[in-house]
């Protein structure tokens, strides 16, 4: 009886320090995967930062203006310099698509592609820079990103180039008391 008594209560407390083990790994995981979506948040903010960084030098940002304004006028080494700009900006969009399918995005990709697309891609530069690009995307693994970047495409009213800046700077210019600094 008192060996029984005595088995009973040692696979009572070897079940419970389970049990015990178990939700602390529970938790552990938890913390880890808390963890792991901050750094991949992180992460993506500071790849943004770079590219968006790029046009924080005045010949870049003379560059970006250029083929806002003038883009048939590009040659061929400033295409060249444009063209790892959009890279970088389709980079950030994949990250977002991979990170969304880890589970570590908060919002869906498809919403970032939308907001994406119409603040980088609404000038006559940017469609055509996609249009050129756009078939590496149509192999079985990434026909999904080249269509929701498509679809992103056609939500933008392509007809008509949008240059935020200079709609800033014409909003600016209206409002009393400001002065635009060339």
């Amino acid at each position: 009886m008192k060996s029984e008594n005595l088995k009973f209560w040692t696979t009572l407390l070897a079940n419970l320090g389970v049990f015990v083990g178990l939700l602390f790994l529970v938790l552990e995981m938890r913390q880890n995967g808390a963890i792991a979506t901050a750094q991949v948040r992180m992460e993506y903010a500071a790849a943004w930062r770079v590219v968006d960084g790029a046009r924080q030098e005045k010949s870049f940002a003379e560059l970006f203006n250029k083929s806002l304004v003038e883009p048939e006028t590009l040659s061929v080494v400033e295409i060249i310099q444009l063209d790892a700009y959009y890279w970088g900006v389709v980079d950030q969009m994949l990250n977002a698509q991979a990170s969304s399918a880890a589970g570590v995005r908060l919002g869906s990709f498809e919403s970032m592609v939308s907001q994406t697309v119409p603040l980088y891609f609404a000038n006559r530069f940017a469609r055509n820079w996609w249009q050129q690009v756009r078939e590496g995307f149509s192999d079985p693994d990434n026909l999904e990103f080249q269509q929701v970047v498509d679809d992103a495409f056609s939500a933008m009213n392509a007809a008509e180039d949008s240059n935020h800046y200079e709609d800033m700077q014409r909003k600016i210019s209206t409002q009393p008391g400001t002065t635009i600094i060339k």
